[in-house]
């Protein structure tokens, strides 16, 4: 039997790609493969999801295998999604401007 577990990206324009994730694949290595098919260079915006067992939506953890995660346990292929991520830092910022916009000098003459 091959090592391994079989998963399905579904990517942003509903194609997917269907791989065999080998134990020792870290997220990130899976994430750069994905946005290859893109020729993505700015893959600091985008991230890959999964629905656990739950019914929450996690993001795999780049620095960590994507097998350590805790994909779901039915039969077939675990499904993971390409996704745009936002980090709370720029909601924070966000946030920040549209609560408290920056002031405004007006100048009369």
């Amino acid at each position: 039997m091959t090592e391994g577990r079989h998963c399905q990206v579904h990517l942003l324009d509903d194609r997917r790609l269907e791989l065999l994730v080998q134990p020792k694949l870290l997220s990130r290595e899976l994430l750069d493969l994905v946005a290859s098919h893109f020729n993505l260079k700015e893959k600091e915006y985008f991230g890959i999801t999964f629905i656990d067992d739950t019914g929450q939506e996690n993001w795999l953890q780049l620095d960590h295998r994507v097998l350590e995660h805790d994909l779901p346990k039915k039969p077939g292929p675990a499904i993971l999604h390409f996704a745009v991520s936002v980090f709370e830092t720029l909601i924070k910022v966000l946030m920040i401007h549209v609560i408290h916009p920056p002031n405004k000098t007006v100048i009369s003459s």
